[in-house]
């Protein structure tokens, strides 16, 4: 995959818009000691010594207006006759409300119309709620104690289009988000997954042109699997972009039977078991991310393997990449952070009362 400009911005981060080059430091593995406590960021942010990533940066935009999508779901949909439709916006052209309760929550997020569900604080939900097509859910929370934080269950969004999640925090006992059914023009933006027994995020059941962008996923085993065995072709183009996967061991991402996942300039930190994996003729490009303590970058599963390409990556006490195949360049133009600033930048911007939009 060749590195191209994107544009992005954040309202919380200015971001410098230049490529990271494809300097890598050769580190040692991991230890594989899965009792061991991961270090804080401070300890985990490298040395000049540590990491070092050199070249010329490139021309491109510095900012793009806030709140504007990025990745898959930026690409704008198309008729079968080629012509262009509205793109991603959420709940935008309708009114906003706001959700006091799990009930009120759950009504707002399935009616028929467009709706931005606005929440802030605790809500403690009775089990999943269904996010229907044409909404945005976004936290108002100025500050920690006031953040919205979903708690007792999951956030579904199952055969539904047009939906922007942001700035909520999803603590749950097994999948925090599950975006499936043929769900298409999501974004997840802004947010924090914890907790779970299963992955932190799914992606399955022939979802589209989805993108996860400056999200925290922490306090699990397993962060975010996009695809399973059973996946039709040509669907399951995700993008995964400037997240913070903080001591997830694994999945992050575990990728089967898609069409292209594009993951670039994420902060991996101490993953016990590998960063991403690739199976069952996946294609998907990892690029000019920063991996620091994950005992594997990249892998690709030997009995049913997929495509790896791994450009620009930094590893800091991280095996080297399984690069197999190549995957082609996405549609869309790439915004790629400095790969050696990546800690400082994650950490200050992913997750719940980080990046507003952007």
């Amino acid at each position: 995959m060749r590195l191209r400009p994107f544009f992005a911005a954040g309202a919380a981060v200015l971001l410098c818009a230049f490529l990271a080059s494809c300097a890598s430091t050769e580190a040692e593995e991991a230890p594989q000691e899965a009792a061991a406590e991961p270090p804080s960021p401070a300890e985990a942010s490298p040395t000049t010594e540590e990491a070092d990533d050199s070249g010329a940066p490139s021309d491109g935009p510095e900012k793009a207006p806030l709140g504007e999508p990025v990745g898959w779901a930026a690409v704008p949909p198309t008729t079968d006759d080629g012509e262009e439709l509205p793109e991603l916006f959420g709940g935008a052209e309708g009114e906003t409300v706001t959700a006091d309760s799990a009930e009120e929550l759950a009504e707002y997020l399935t009616a028929e119309e467009p709706l931005v569900v606005e929440v802030s604080g605790r809500i403690d939900l009775d089990g999943d709620v269904e996010v229907g097509s044409h909404k945005t859910l976004t936290g108002v929370g100025e500050e920690d104690g006031d953040w919205a934080e979903l708690t007792g269950g999951g956030l579904v969004i199952d055969g539904s289009r047009n939906v922007v999640v942001h700035n909520v925090l999803v603590e749950a006992e097994k999948t925090a988000l599950s975006v499936r059914g043929d769900s298409s023009y999501v974004w997840i933006h802004g947010s924090t997954f914890e907790g779970g027994e299963g992955p932190l995020v799914s992606i399955t059941g022939g979802a589209d042109l989805v993108t996860l962008s400056w999200n925290h996923f922490r306090e699990a085993e397993s962060a975010l699997v996009i695809g399973g065995e059973d996946e039709e072709p040509g669907r399951l183009r995700v993008t995964v972009q400037q997240n913070y996967f903080d001591g997830t061991a694994r999945n992050n991402p575990r990728v089967r039977n898609a069409a292209q996942v594009d993951v670039f300039s994420n902060y991996f930190r101490a993953n016990g078991e590998y960063g991403v994996q690739s199976e069952y003729g996946s294609e998907v490009a990892v690029t000019g991310n920063y991996f620091d303590g994950a005992k594997r970058s990249v892998t690709v599963d030997e009995n049913n393997p997929g495509d790896a390409e791994a450009n620009g990556n930094l590893l800091v006490d991280t095996a080297q990449p399984d690069n197999q195949g190549t995957v082609e360049d996405p549609p869309y133009t790439v915004y790629m952070s400095p790969a050696r600033d990546i800690p400082d930048i994650i950490t200050a911007g992913a997750g719940v009362g980080g990046v507003r939009w952007g």
